[in-house]
């Protein structure tokens, strides 16, 4: 909205700055905190009314871990507030800041089902594995086909760029592909590939982020710094100039999800505030499954999903120990009758727990790790 106050320069000069997407990603942020600041106490105050006694840990580490305090979940809710706030107001509309805004809509309101069930309707449980998935799916799905403007799709968003080669490995040259373009066969299995794609990158993340949940400040704090670096990424492929230097692709519009990154930026940050050990708010799924695919679909629409990879090493890492879990489980309990594990816990750092360490140095080592990873990511821009 602030974009098209440009267009009134000539009567009151100071407008020009807000044609710049540097402006707006700065003013984009700025209101989020301070939207996050003004709205974060009365929805910790709403939630405390229906908070219910964690359940974070009981499973995993015994009667011992259990916190005795009451602490609300659903905090996502304040950093979705402020992010869609502050980008609604400060980016210019285009489909690529539609489409990251409909995937991190999409996957706060799943998370906030769940938790609603969680906490409201005092199913532990909450919602089944195998249904979100497939609520996570089809909002990944919504935002494919809106990526599908007006019957065509821009192929150099398919551009798949690795860190520190000078080339993608895969380039389509910016080529508009249309239904007209392809026969039957061939449209469907286009974009079937698109598809597995978007599918991989935005739900894959949104769960990987969602594992991570299960310290205070854990999840928001490792997220920060890939945040912060797809919103330079997001500047740099939206610049002509920048991307021709970085001999990255140029996506023309792609430029405006770094003014949603600033935003989300200022959200996660006076989410962390409150989430910052003793937490007074948890995340909860409305905002891990949120903040996961946010990152998702931004760094597939920049063209460098596998940057996420590198940025999101601790996400990754908490991911896979999972998968490995439950993969050498299922295999040991088939060929020997009795599941054997990898690691004590997981995620793996429910593992780390066990071994003695302090919940605080856990977050505070992913934080380093984290930064020091967001750090290489964006060195791997200019190494090429």
């Amino acid at each position: 909205m602030l974009y098209f106050l440009h267009e009134l320069s000539e009567f009151f000069g100071p407008f020009r700055m807000f044609e710049y997407q540097s402006v707006r990603a700065v003013l984009a942020g700025l209101i989020a905190l301070v939207v996050g600041a003004v709205i974060a106490p009365k929805i910790i105050k709403k939630l405390q009314n229906i908070a219910i006694q964690p359940e974070r840990g009981r499973e995993l580490l015994g009667d011992a871990a259990q916190e005795k305090r009451r602490v609300p979940t659903m905090g996502g809710l304040i950093i979705s507030f402020s992010a869609l706030l502050g980008t609604i107001l400060c980016a210019r509309p285009n489909v690529y800041v539609f489409c990251a805004l409909v995937v991190f809509v999409g996957m706060t309101l799943v998370g906030f089902w769940d938790d609603f069930k969680k906490v409201v309707k005092k199913n532990t449980d909450g919602m089944s594995e195998k249904m979100k998935w497939i609520l996570t799916s089809l909002i990944a799905l919504l935002a494919f086909v809106i990526l599908l403007e007006k019957g065509g799709f821009r192929m150099d968003l398919l551009q798949i760029w690795l860190p520190l080669m000078k080339t993608p490995l895969v380039a389509f040259d910016g080529a508009v592909i249309s239904s007209n373009d392809l026969s039957a066969i061939g449209a469907l299995a286009f974009a079937g590939c698109v598809w597995i794609l978007f599918w991989f990158t935005c739900v894959g993340a949104s769960n990987a982020v969602n594992l991570t949940d299960g310290i205070d400040g854990l999840a928001a704090g490792c997220a920060l710094p890939s945040v912060f670096v797809f919103g330079i990424v997001s500047y740099f492929v939206g610049n002509a100039r920048w991307a021709e230097y970085l001999t990255i692709g140029y996506v023309p519009g792609v430029g405006e999800l770094a003014v949603f990154c600033a935003a989300l930026s200022g959200g996660i940050l006076v989410f962390m505030w409150y989430n910052a050990a003793p937490a007074t708010i948890y995340m909860g799924d409305t905002g891990s499954l949120a903040l996961g695919g946010a990152l998702g679909a931004t760094a597939l629409l920049t063209g460098h999903p596998l940057l996420l990879v590198v940025s999101g090493g601790v996400f990754v890492v908490e991911a896979g120990s999972v998968i490995i879990q439950k993969t050498y489980f299922k295999y040991t309990k088939k060929k020997y009758g009795e599941g054997r594990r990898v690691f004590q816990c997981t995620p793996i750092h429910h593992t780390w727990e066990k071994c003695g360490s302090p919940k605080t140095r856990i977050v505070v080592r992913c934080w380093i790790v984290s930064l020091a990873l967001a750090v290489l990511s964006l060195i791997s821009l200019k190494v090429r």
